[in-house]
Parts: structure tokens; C-alpha cells; sequence
């Protein structure tokens, strides 16, 4: 079982790794970008070329890097016959390849998709999901993360997430234009130009992120003929989630973007109740808290659990008609 002390670890090893990897190239290239001059066709050029370098690097090591900081475990349909199953069937609905499944010792209600393709994707479960939800919320989930898969979002993401490193180089190279003639107070403008980019980069980034959200939250609704079941366990999933915290784990903040699901502070003792007494009534009132919160959304990579349920329901009324 991954302990507090060691998710603490896996943090801040794969923090720093990250770091390393994309953190130290662009600051190098930065100062390559800055001191040689470069401008026009020449700086995008060269802002254009890193980028894509750092997409395919992202793209060859990202798999690997999430099997080696989650410490996930291969299980094989003997060990897991329910959720090879589950798995099977949906990529079939799906018509893509059958993923490999994963298991994640780790006491958090959630699960995600990685891979570089449809062919060499697999999905994580964590063992906390396994324990709050049901057999018909685990295949909500299970779909969910297939529809992810379906919709190539794990490339999609990887190239967007480029994004706002492209941003921050073009509105340095084009800034840098006779910057030996220019002041340092004029340097320092083209550099807070070049960070707001950046920013507006990541809130486009989020705002993708989310939409493909909604996209395989539908997915999951329609695939499994039962949105209901999906609704259920985003609700358990996102409040369940402190109740497992309280209960002596951690989540592990560098994954966080991949769950299927964002967790939330609100109201811990009421949403704790509700879902030992299995009262969506009560649950409803406790999402209630998160109706106001539209505009810490927009920092935010998955939607907020109230609109995801809200858009369900539209499907749910749709499928009943």
C-alpha cells in the first residue's frame, strides 16, 4: 500500500524530475533566445522547433514517467475478471483496441488514462475506487476513461499542453527585437508580456481540458446505456474523496490533472453523512456549496462536479424518453 510519507516522496521526486526535464531546457533556451538576438522568422522558428521537442518528449517518456510515480501493478483478467470485463466490453462499444488495466495501491476513489495511442493505452484504477463505488459506478468510471481514450484526448492534451511554452517564447522573440538598445525596465515588460501569455496559454489549455471532460462523461453515459451510475460515482468520487483523506491518505497532486475527477473541501461532515446513509437528497444540498465557485473553474482542469452532473442529467432524461 503507497503511505503518506511515500506519496509525499513520489511528489517530490517527480516534481523535480519534471523540473529537470522541461523546466531547465526552456530556461536555457530562454537565455539562448534572449542573449543571441534572435528575432522575426529565426526566434518563432526556433520557439516553434522547441516546442515540438518538447511534445515528442512528453509523448515518448509520459507513460513511462506515470507508471514510475504511481507505482501501478499490471493485473491480469484471472486477478481482475470483473474489471477486464467491464474494460472489454466497453472498447468494443468504443471500437478500439482493448486497454491494459492497471491497478493503483493507493486509497483515493479514482482512475485515469494514459498511453501514446489507442493501441498502447492503458487505464489505472486505484484500489480506493474499488472500495466506495459499486460494480455499476466502477463501469461509469471505467467508460468514462475509454471515452478518453476514443477521443485520443491523452495526445491532444500532450500537444496543447505545449501551448503556453509556445506563447511565452513568441512574445519573447518578438520582443527581443534591438534588445541590446533597450533598458532594463523595457526587458522587464517584454518578460511579464511574455508571463501573461503564458497564463492566457494555460487557461485555454484548462478550458480544453474540461470540455474533453464533458466529452467523456457523455461517452460514458450513452456507452453504458446509465448515467445515473456515472453521477453517482463523480459525487462519491469528488466528496468521497476527503472522507478517504481524513481516513489517513493523501492524494497525489501530481496526477491530479489525469483523475477522472477533482477533489473538493466543502462541507466534509454533511457529505459524509449523506453517503453513509446513501441520500442523494443530502447530497445534492452538499453540491449546493459548489454552485458558487463558476469562477475558480476557469483555473481549474476538470469541470465542476455540479455542471458535470447537471449535463448528465440532461442525457439521463434524453435515454428515458
Amino acid at each position: 500500500m503507497v503511505t503518506i510519507s511515500n506519496i509525499g516522496k513520489l511528489q517530490i521526486t517527480a516534481t523535480l524530475t519534471m523540473v529537470l526535464i522541461f523546466g531547465v531546457i526552456a530556461s536555457i533556451l530562454g537565455l539562448v533566445l534572449w542573449y543571441s538576438g534572435l528575432t522575426g522568422f529565426a526566434g518563432i522558428a526556433a520557439a516553434l522547433i522547441f516546442s515540438l521537442v518538447l511534445i515528442g518528449i512528453q509523448w515518448y517518456i509520459g507513460p513511462s514517467l506515470i507508471k514510475w510515480m504511481t507505482r501501478m501493478k499490471e493485473v491480469t483478467p484471472a486477478e481482475q475478471p470483473q474489471l477486464h470485463e467491464m474494460v472489454e466490453r466497453i472498447s468494443k462499444i468504443a471500437g478500439i483496441p482493448k486497454p491494459k488495466l492497471y491497478i493503483v495501491y493507493d486509497g483515493s476513489p479514482n482512475a485515469f488514462a494514459f498511453g501514446r495511442t489507442q493501441k498502447s493505452a492503458g487505464i489505472a484504477v486505484h484500489t480506493g475506487l474499488l472500495n466506495m463505488l459499486d460494480k455499476k459506478e466502477v463501469e461509469g468510471v471505467i467508460a468514462h476513461e475509454i471515452g478518453h481514450i476514443k477521443h485520443n484526448d491523452v495526445i491532444v492534451m500532450t500537444i496543447a499542453s505545449v501551448l503556453p511554452v509556445l506563447l511565452y517564447y513568441l512574445v519573447l522573440v518578438l520582443g527581443n527585437k534591438d534588445s541590446r538598445d533597450r533598458s532594463f525596465v523595457q526587458m522587464l515588460f517584454v518578460f511579464f508580456g511574455a508571463m501573461m501569455a503564458q497564463l492566457f496559454g494555460r487557461l485555454i489549455v484548462m478550458w480544453l481540458s474540461r470540455t474533453r471532460e464533458f466529452y467523456a462523461d457523455a461517452f460514458s453515459a450513452y456507452a453504458t446505456e446509465n448515467p445515473t451510475a456515472l453521477m453517482r460515482g463523480l459525487a462519491k468520487i469528488t466528496y468521497g474523496l476527503n472522507i478517504s483523506v481524513n481516513r489517513g491518505y493523501e492524494v497525489n497532486q501530481t496526477m491530479r490533472a489525469f483523475y477522472v475527477g477533482e477533489p473538493t473541501k466543502e462541507n466534509i461532515a454533511d457529505i459524509a453523512n449523506a453517503l453513509e446513509l446513501n441520500d442523494d437528497s443530502m447530497l445534492e444540498a452538499a453540491m449546493e456549496a459548489e454552485k458558487g465557485k463558476a469562477a475558480l473553474e476557469l483555473f481549474s482542469t476538470h469541470p465542476l462536479t455540479v455542471n458535470r452532473i447537471k449535463e448528465l442529467n440532461k442525457i439521463r432524461k434524453e435515454l428515458k424518453k
